[in-house]
């Protein structure tokens, strides 16, 4: 019997937490391994959140409960119960670190590996700078002339080198969130950060191996990471996002914010090329105005081109600061900035790279958010949860309805 009809089917819940929607995704393992389908969705407006921390502990907990609850109603699967949360903010900062274990010309055993762990975590934690570590990501191990080794044990050397990708950020915004999630009646069973999730939905291997940027623009913040060699390098959070294009539009245009965000979605580009010279857009008011607005829609596009550039000019800046903009072969654009019309043709005039649009991969189903980038953070969450069930099966999100049977046998002699 094949693999395929081997692999047992199993469900995951994804929480995604952001500034402008709360997204909670159902979905259960395919017969094909790192695929998925998607059994509900539940997508919300965000509340009670600020720059990714939570500000408003009643309104976050309001917003969760309607997501999962539309993810519930149209899964039709059981009751959600445990979920993978992603976890970013504007303080999510990384560093690479190293921990040593001596061998003297010895085979690495299995007590090396442990003690080099240890000492990363130990060298992780001196270099928080006053931030704490949320999540430490392995790098692999170096021993005598191999590095990046994923299994070291029985290797000779002068000593083994554990490394990891450590990732800081505040445990007071995690443990909000935490509870928030609680409060809905939810068992939070890991965090992910949120680059890293966006990371694991949208790049191939082939990609990671060879050198990938994914830029998540979100509405409050947007964030970088790099992986290179199938290795996470950088993580970098920055407390802007698609919201800061708006606010240009409503103080260059005189409009509302909600007007200024109407305009930017439905006629917004960053692309000079195809605008006719003199020509106009009507703003749709929702502020009680008499008569309709007509802005200039080259004034439209030079505010959000200008933006743009800034944006990607800052990125670029931190990816050649790292000494990682050479080792960078694409860069993928998310989040729910990237669907902003040419923005990818700006992030690659800027950044000297290819650029491409970053969807969800891996994935079944008709729902049209799973063919938009602002999904890929649930998606990357969900085949986090599928890799760590190989290890852990309580890592599953949902409790199955039961079937008749079980019923009457819970009505007549009890749950045993």
């Amino acid at each position: 019997m094949s693999s395929r009809s081997n692999r047992k089917e199993k469900v995951f819940v994804a929480l995604d937490v952001g500034s402008s929607k709360v997204l909670c995704v159902i979905a259960s393992t395919s017969e094909e391994p790192r695929r998925y389908r998607i059994l509900g969705i539940g997508n919300t407006p965000s509340a009670g959140v600020r720059f990714g921390t939570v500000s408003d502990v009643e309104d976050a907990v309001n917003a969760i409960r309607e997501s999962v609850r539309e993810a519930e109603f149209t899964a039709n699967v059981g009751t959600v119960s445990r979920v993978w949360a992603a976890i970013g903010g504007q303080t999510l900062k990384s560093r690479n670190c190293t921990g040593v274990s001596v061998l003297k010309g010895r085979e690495v055993t299995a007590e090396d590996v442990s003690l080099a762990e240890a000492n990363v975590r130990r060298h992780a934690l001196r270099e928080s700078q006053g931030r704490d570590l949320l999540k430490l990501i392995p790098q692999g191990f170096a021993c005598g002339d191999v590095a990046a080794v994923p299994r070291p044990i029985g290797l000779i050397g002068q000593k083994l080198e554990a490394r990891m990708h450590a990732v800081y950020g505040s445990s007071s915004n995690a443990e909000n969130l935490k509870r928030c999630i609680q409060r809905v009646g939810l068992e939070l069973l890991n965090y992910e950060p949120h680059p890293w999730a966006a990371a694991k939905a949208v790049l191939s291997d082939t990609e990671a191996i060879c050198g990938a940027a994914v830029i998540d623009i979100g509405a409050q913040t947007s964030s970088l990471i790099v992986i290179s060699e199938g290795i996470v390098q950088l993580t970098d959070v920055r407390p802007f996002g698609a919201e800061i294009m708006t606010r240009d539009l409503a103080v260059v245009l005189g409009l509302s914010l909600e007007e200024a965000e109407l305009l930017k979605l439905n006629s917004g580009t960053c692309s000079l090329e195809a605008i006719v010279p003199g020509e106009t857009v009507d703003v749709s008011s929702r502020m009680g105005r008499t008569k309709r607005v007509s802005c200039s829609r080259e004034l439209l596009a030079k505010t959000l081109k200008s933006r743009a550039q800034e944006l990607f000019s800052i990125y670029r800046k931190i990816l050649v600061d790292s000494g990682l903009f050479e080792r960078v072969q694409i860069v993928v654009l998310t989040g729910g900035g990237a669907l902003l019309k040419g923005i990818a043709a700006e992030a690659e005039s800027v950044l000297r790279k290819r650029v491409r649009l970053g969807l969800p991969r891996n994935i079944e189903g008709e729902a049209p958010l799973l063919q938009r980038p602002d999904a890929a953070v649930a998606l990357g969450l969900i085949r986090c949860a599928d890799e760590a069930s190989e290890a852990d099966s309580g890592a599953q999100g949902v409790r199955r309805m039961p079937t008749l049977y079980e019923r009457l046998k819970t009505l007549l002699i009890g749950d045993y």
